[in-house]
């Protein structure tokens, strides 16, 4: 109990000390299991979870768990001392990798079409197709029923120039990208 006190009282300095910094925290105190409360946060997607024992509060430490590197090459051990400056550059860092890993994720799952076929294919595989398009509601329909594949949006990045579409193969003005909605 004595240990707790000490702990929770670590907890409330710096709890105040982030929020006072706009940094929102939630302080879990629920009686579960470390491992139950540890998913849950990750579920809800909180990009850095802090844990504070007495061990910590002993060395003037605050161990932070980032979501964007599971296990223990995620964890590092922050000094309490500046921790509101060390965690504004670790958010900056998990946002700077979180943003790398989507627009890799992304880039690797676009693929360019030129047929219909290959259309058909590239959406059976669960990926993104872009080719181009002409914006025929009747052809959009017949992609939809035939392969559960929708527009999804047209890239801000045009090539400026046009284009044969994949379905028709009448010049077109426009990259489109295709793909299911889930």
């Amino acid at each position: 109990e004595e240990e707790r006190s000490t702990v929770m009282e670590a907890v409330t300095r710096i709890k105040k000390e982030l929020l006072e910094a706009d940094i929102r925290v939630h302080v879990d105190t629920r009686d579960y299991q470390p491992g139950f409360k540890y998913n849950d946060w990750e579920m809800r997607g909180v990009p850095v979870r802090l844990e504070l024992g007495p061990r910590d509060v002993q060395n003037n430490a605050v161990m932070a768990a980032r979501r964007d590197i599971p296990g223990k090459e995620g964890k590092r051990s922050l000094s309490q001392d500046g921790l509101v400056a060390s965690l504004r550059s670790l958010l900056d860092e998990i946002q700077a990798n979180l943003l790398q890993q989507a627009t890799a994720f992304r880039d690797s799952n676009i693929h360019d079409v030129k047929s219909y076929d290959e259309l058909k294919q590239v959406i059976e595989a669960g990926s993104f197709a872009r080719g181009w398009w002409n914006e025929s509601a009747a052809d959009e329909a017949r992609i939809k029923e035939e392969t559960g594949a929708s527009h999804r949006c047209y890239p801000l990045a045009q090539p400026g120039e046009s284009g044969v579409s994949f379905l028709t193969g009448e010049p077109a003005q426009k990259l489109a990208i295709f793909a299911k909605a889930y």
